[in-house]
């Protein structure tokens, strides 16, 4: 969508987390000692409904994996290493090597795969896998993820409002956290934000996220959340300079990172500045490239600011046209120098940015969306937008793949990220953006696997294919640094040391699209 995520509706009873903590904090501490009891039971459950699972026995084997004569490309930027065997124990990489010189244990299961290149998991760090407005059941959401080789997903949140238990839906993907890291269900690693903190709620404004107003409401917030469980807080774009300064405080003495958009009011040099981990979607990124910064965020504000009952979007065609002129290069130097020293990671989501929408013809679609999903994402009623609104998505888009290709050259590192509905495959058309803007496939391959576990502060066991980190991993059958596209191409995934081949996959994907048909 051009303006983010299609819009959220929920009742206008939703109340802010912050108004129902105690409540919250209390249910959740009594549900998730029930999951720890009753985590088998959910397993079960699970297993009953999704066969698939239950039949899988290659995936819950205890004896060591073997890949031999594989060729490994293990995203710390060395040339790909040929005819090399990995074994594989529990859930880790305990040996790679040359073949011949690595002990295979004498009872492990050893796969041939020569002519196979193996990567790391992919990671999709923007992604809202868990918005109810999807029409999608999580866990059909998870095999999604799985089949297209993303192992690991930073969810970017999902609205609030009550459920059964008296708080909030957002408290069930804890639920799916736990049990993925119990071993109850397979799915990708999850990293959550439970939710987006944003300024108070206006008439009209389509979205009901977490609200604050004021520092006192912004600090609440995250304590709440850190309460709750939340890995990290999501900041949004209707935020006062007081709120956010308050909660990248609080975060900072809570011990979360905090990241997100850049709220309209807060520049990206002053982001970067406030230790926000990750901008979003280049926000703040692109006037910060401008010599007249200042000028583009007072026309945004009148925009899109605090009190503006509409979702934030992109400048009318001749602010576009003016902002492309104004691309200085000391003023992107400097700001990009900060980055780098600050450690300030960006998400740019080309995807999002791309004026070409995926047609509701495409192959995910007619599968994999359920009959509300394509509903909600293809609205009858919805309208091409006229020829200046296209120009300016269209030199806004070509703007921001400038500006990718500029950070990558001055050392800022990003992230995959889409922000969209093709959960798992949106990865792979992120990391083929990514190339068309100047990165090299070992680049743009690294913003899903390397550069995610550095963000996540896991780079001593994910992110690369290495001795003693986890074995989340990919098998293809066509070398990706030749073609990016080759990524597609996946032969296996290992997740958690857990061994799904082609066939499971296929499998994974028939009962989504089941699902998807029969709703």
């Amino acid at each position: 969508m051009a303006n983010g995520c299609p819009p959220i509706h929920t009742p206008s009873a939703v109340k802010p987390l912050r108004q129902a903590n105690s409540k919250a904090v209390r249910a959740q501490g009594a549900r998730l000692a029930v999951i720890r009891v009753a985590l088998g039971s959910l397993s079960l459950i699970l297993l009953w409904t999704l066969p698939v699972l239950a039949q899988e026995g290659p995936s819950t084997d205890p004896r060591p994996l073997v890949f031999t004569h594989v060729t490994v490309i293990d995203a710390t930027g060395a040339p790909p290493q040929p005819n090399m065997t990995v074994v594989i124990s529990g859930s880790q990489i305990t040996a790679i090597g040359k073949a011949g010189k690595v002990t295979i244990p004498p009872n492990a299961r050893v796969m041939d795969a020569n002519n196979k290149f193996m990567i790391p998991g992919l990671w999709d760090m923007h992604t809202h896998a868990f918005i109810r407005s999807r029409k999608s059941f999580p866990l059909y959401v998870m095999y999604l993820f799985l089949a297209n080789g993303v192992t690991g997903i930073r969810d970017m949140g999902s609205m609030g409002a009550r459920d059964d238990f008296g708080d909030y839906p957002y408290v069930q993907d804890l639920e799916w956290r736990q049990a993925i890291e119990a071993g109850a269900l397979i799915g990708p690693r999850l990293n959550l934000s439970l939710t987006v903190v944003n300024g108070p709620r206006v008439q009209g404004y389509p979205r009901s996220w977490a609200t604050v107003a004021d520092a006192a409401e912004a600090r609440q917030e995250v304590i709440s959340l850190k309460q709750l469980g939340a890995d990290f807080i999501k900041v949004y774009d209707q935020l006062s300079r007081d709120a956010y300064y308050a909660i990248a405080g609080e975060a900072k003495k809570q011990g979360l990172p905090f990241s997100g958009h850049v709220p309209i009011l807060i520049s990206a040099s002053e982001a970067s500045d406030a230790g926000q981990e990750s901008l979003e979607h280049d926000y703040g990124v692109l006037f910060g490239c401008s010599s007249k910064e200042s000028e583009f965020m007072a026309e945004e504000e009148k925009l899109y600011g605090t009190g503006v009952g509409r979702l934030r979007g992109i400048l009318p065609l001749e602010d576009v046209k003016a902002l492309v002129a104004s691309y200085s290069d000391e003023k992107t130097a400097s700001l990009f120098a900060k980055f780098v020293r600050n450690g300030t990671f960006v998400t740019p989501t080309l995807v999002r940015a791309s004026v070409d929408r995926v047609p509701e013809t495409d192959p995910r679609v007619v599968k994999y969306f359920s009959p509300a999903l394509r509903e909600f994402s293809y609205p009858p009623s919805a309208k091409p937008p006229g020829p200046e609104v296209r120009e300016a998505q269209e030199l806004m888009y070509q703007y921001h793949v400038r500006i990718v290709g500029a950070m990558q050259h001055a050392g800022v590192k990003m992230l995959a990220g889409t922000d969209n509905s093709f959960f798992g495959s949106g990865v792979h058309d992120e990391l083929e953006q990514l190339v068309k803007a100047g990165l090299t496939p070992m680049e743009a391959l690294q913003t899903a696997t390397r550069n995610s576990a550095e963000y996540l502060n896991k780079l001593g066991s994910l992110g690369t294919v290495e001795k003693g980190k986890l074995a989340d991993l990919v098998l293809l059958d066509a070398n990706p640094l030749e073609s990016i596209e080759n990524a597609r191409r996946i032969s296996a995934v290992v997740v958690n040391g857990r061994f799904l081949d082609r066939n499971t996959l296929d499998r994974l994907l028939a009962q989504v699209e089941a699902a998807a048909n029969n709703h």
